[in-house]
């Protein structure tokens, strides 16, 4: 049987016999097929098991260079750091667990590389442990100029001076009453009681060291109480509760302590903070070079 294809020359100008070959369709029929086939290498190509589009199992939080990070270890890690159960926990409390865990494997994983032993599951932790020990030998054995030393110190004098301390009041203003003149009456010699303030209770204890009034305070009452002197009166400082008026009766400032007295513990910090930039640096580039995919519900 044959089909007729009319053509502007006639309507049966000619005739083709479908079962007759015909190099146009044959090619064209190749070209689909490889296109479907193509099609469906790609897909199974981005979607196998291995590649960096492939969906994380389940039972994983994550694949590192294709080696799961449990989700039930991460549940038991979660729930044994904060105290909670992990259904409690944050989405930020998880993302931070995960990460210590992603950052173990990569260290586990480079420790290998090293050639360290990874001949039981109990190793783990020497695995990151000598990963670490080997960042911190390499920036111990750099000794640090003197100047270098003295410019860590000039920068961070507050951490070698003694602990302030202070006693203050901090005082509520009545509602609508008028703060200025509260605080201009203090300045004056008023006495707290006859103008009508009352005590906040939050700093009640008489003297604190400054991280505890900076802590009972807060930060922005804070910083304006280290800088009072004795007997100073601050500015109405406004707050959801109304207005706040700080009295300092007695300031100790932190007195810093001479170079030559604290030096070893300078190097000490020096080294410290270099180990942390460089297990920081170290970290940036295993996670560069790694294949890391977390599971969708912890990204």
């Amino acid at each position: 049987m044959t089909n007729q294809i009319a053509s502007p020359d006639g309507p049966r100008a000619w005739t083709r016999d479908l079962d007759k070959p015909m190099a146009r369709r044959s090619l064209l029929l190749a070209a689909a097929g490889a296109l479907i086939g193509l099609g469906i290498a790609g897909y199974g190509l981005f979607t196998a098991q291995g590649t960096r589009t492939a969906s994380v199992p389940a039972e994983d939080a994550a694949l590192v260079n294709n080696v799961p990070v449990l989700r039930a270890d991460l549940i038991a890690q979660t729930t044994a750091l904060h105290g909670i159960p992990y259904a409690q926990a944050s989405q930020a409390q998880r993302k931070a667990v995960l990460d210590g865990m992603i950052r173990e494997e990569l260290y586990v994983q480079r420790g290998i590389e090293m050639g360290l032993a990874n001949d039981d599951i109990d190793v783990r932790q020497a695995l990151v442990q000598a990963t670490e020990g080997q960042i911190a030998q390499d920036a111990a054995t750099a000794k640090p100029a003197e100047d270098e030393l003295r410019h860590w110190y000039d920068t961070h004098r507050t951490q070698y001076a003694s602990e302030g301390m202070m006693t203050l009041h901090e005082w509520l203003a009545p509602r609508g009453a008028d703060a200025a003149r509260l605080v201009a009456s203090l300045r004056a010699g008023a006495t707290p009681a006859s103008l009508g303030l009352r005590t906040t209770g939050r700093v009640d204890d008489g003297e604190e060291f400054y991280f505890a009034a900076e802590e009972h305070l807060g930060k922005p009452l804070f910083a304006i109480a280290r800088t009072m002197a004795d007997g100073a009166v601050s500015d109405p400082q406004p707050a959801p509760d109304g207005m706040h008026i700080l009295q300092m009766v007695r300031n100790r400032r932190p007195v810093p302590t001479a170079y030559d007295a604290v030096r070893d513990q300078v190097l000490r910090d020096f080294i410290a903070d270099k180990v942390a930039r460089l297990q920081d640096g170290n970290n940036r580039f295993l996670r560069k070079r790694a294949d890391i995919k977390i599971a969708a519900d912890l990204k």
